[in-house]
């Protein structure tokens, strides 16, 4: 028994919905144990002078870094680097090797009974594009027709009243048909 164009439509739409999103394995979730907030605590401007003072500061390697330069002075010693070349700021890694998000931005793409749609859906993008925008937020927008309407309306910079939502998503439908066969 074969599907009616509208339940492959919609089928289509859930997929197009959510065709970026794909869950991270358990064991690749972060760690959430630290806030980033309790992070940046550790960097503000008051907790600088409570801070324990460093057992160096930087002199060293901005002498290093001289020497790499090729700053020396007239005895040949070797000069060190302005302090703004160099970032004199303490602090720890707080980038992780996982996005935060608990997902993913994986592209699962359309299964291949859907593979119609997407070439049909080009077509009619070619052909005319506030029509395929009108069909495209049918089946993957939220809210009514006239939430719809204004969004295909932003979307295409072009005003769009809900009757001409319907027309449009009527004559959609039918390109689609005449595609299906």
């Amino acid at each position: 028994m074969s599907q009616s164009i509208k339940e492959q439509l919609k089928h289509w739409g859930h997929y197009q919905e959510h065709r970026l999103c794909a869950p991270l394995a358990p064991e690749e979730m972060p760690s959430r144990d630290e806030h980033p907030l309790a992070r940046a605590q550790q960097y503000a401007q008051a907790t600088k002078r409570n801070r324990p003072p460093l057992a160096r500061d930087g002199h060293d390697r901005r002498t290093l870094l001289g020497a790499g330069a090729g700053r020396v002075n007239r005895n040949g010693a070797a000069l060190p680097v302005a302090l703004w070349a160099v970032d004199p700021i303490p602090c720890t890694e707080t980038r992780t090797g996982v996005s935060r998000s608990s997902t993913a931005a994986v592209m699962v793409g359309s299964p291949d009974e859907y593979r119609w749609i997407d070439r049909a859906m080009s077509d009619l993008y070619r052909q005319n594009i506030v029509r395929a925008l009108v069909v495209l937020e049918e089946f993957i927008g939220r809210g009514g027709q006239a939430v719809r309407a204004e969004a295909v309306a932003r979307k295409a910079g072009v005003p769009l009243t809900k009757w001409q939502y319907r027309k449009e998503l009527e004559k959609g439908m039918a390109f689609m048909e005449g595609k299906r066969s």
